[in-house]
């Protein structure tokens, strides 16, 4: 049998153990930053890739919401059908986030844009329209020389060309990416708190 579970795995393994933590943990500086901003993080990609972009966004908006605090403003380009389907019928499939973000983006956003290849043209419009508007551009990728890589400023690069390994890898860089969001926020806020604290006490003593 040509295929091995154990080579599969073991394979799967070692690439994680290859990502580069360090980018990981800028780019979830960068996804904690925008509750004070109140910047908006778009996802977008194809696929798998597109499932991949969907499930982060809907992590990412339900796991940090805290009671009374700003919700991080999050939003998959893949979720609206109606949309991409009339942007490639009227104008080209290349423009379906492209296009959407002339409407939604402003200077400041952040664009994240999967894909196994970094060569979708679909996801390096995005990446071309955020980066002339302003945007912060993120990308999720394989390890071929890319444009995506080129054009986003941010990369985790997967080392593996092998589309089922960079798709396994890609989630598991979501849920780590949600994971420290998530950890970074909650101290943030606890930090809030406890300055609060202290200055109401310091004014009950004065």
């Amino acid at each position: 049998m040509a295929f091995s579970t154990r080579v599969y795995l073991q394979e799967l393994t070692s690439l994680l153990q290859q990502i580069d933590h360090q980018e990981v943990e800028r780019i979830a500086q960068l996804l904690s930053a925008t509750r004070v901003t109140r910047s908006t993080i778009f996802c977008c990609g194809n696929g798998g890739s597109a499932a991949t972009a969907m499930h982060f966004a809907m992590d990412l908006a339900k796991l940090t919401a805290r009671p009374g605090l700003p919700r991080l403003r999050v939003m998959s380009l893949n979720d609206s059908v109606p949309a991409q389907t009339a942007i490639a019928n009227d104008i080209d499939y290349a423009e379906v986030f492209a296009e959407q973000l002339a409407g939604f983006m402003v200077p400041g956003d952040i664009v994240m844009g999967f894909s196994t290849s970094g060569r979708s043209p679909n996801v390096l419009r995005a990446m071309e329209f955020a980066n002339q508007h302003g945007g912060v551009t993120i990308g999720i990728t394989g390890a071929a020389e890319s444009t995506l890589r080129s054009l986003a400023s941010y990369v985790v690069s997967i080392p593996a060309t092998n589309v089922q390994r960079v798709e396994d890898v890609s989630m598991v860089v979501t849920h780590l990416l949600c994971m420290l969001t998530i950890d970074l926020l909650d101290e943030a806020a606890s930090v809030t708190v406890a300055r609060s604290h202290s200055s109401a006490a310091r004014a009950i003593l004065s």
